[in-house]
């Protein structure tokens, strides 16, 4: 998909987020994990990515903040799989 989701272990907005996707395709998410008391964080990333909210999703550089549909997701990546979400 070449998205990233920025977010944080305690945020209800990203754990909703990764709940549309379900443990399989989960796996296939680049998660940036901006606490740094998270799981493998990387506070730098986000710092550096200038990110103010969460979820927020980098996708082909542009930045969407917020709980985004699958549909959403696929539509502003270029998604070309299967779409019977």
């Amino acid at each position: 998909m070449g998205a990233k989701m920025y977010g944080a272990f305690w945020c209800p907005h990203c754990h909703a987020q990764k709940q549309l996707f379900g443990q399989e395709a989960l796996k296939l998410i680049t998660y940036i994990e901006c606490d740094a008391r998270g799981q493998n964080p990387q506070p730098h990333l986000c710092q550096s990515a200038n990110i103010r909210a969460y979820p927020t999703w980098d996708i082909r550089g542009e930045f969407f903040q917020g709980v985004q549909s699958l549909e959403a997701l696929a539509e502003l990546s270029g998604y070309q799989g299967d779409r019977n979400f």
